[in-house]
């Protein structure tokens, strides 16, 4: 399956604004993840134009899935019990 342009649907290139309604993040979250190498892979397609593969960021959110659970922020006991 291709979009209009003849791109299959995994290489489509998405904007940081996309990418970060996607994952429910701010920009900036994803910008930080960006700088730190965090964040899924990124392409640049010049200076100040970030693209996201959708297959890169899919394989970013499964390996994420599988990655070991930290444990919970210290007070987070706390806040659950008093509900």
């Amino acid at each position: 399956m291709t979009d209009l342009i003849g791109t299959p649907p995994g290489d489509r290139l998405l904007r940081t604004d996309q990418v970060a309604a996607w994952l429910s993040v701010s920009k900036s979250t994803l910008v930080r993840w960006r700088q730190s190498g965090e964040g899924p892979a990124v392409y640049w397609l010049a200076e100040g134009v970030p693209r996201y593969r959708v297959n890169d960021i899919e394989a970013w959110l499964a390996a994420k899935t599988t990655a070991q659970h930290r444990p919970p922020r210290r007070g987070a006991a706390h806040a659950s019990a008093s509900r």
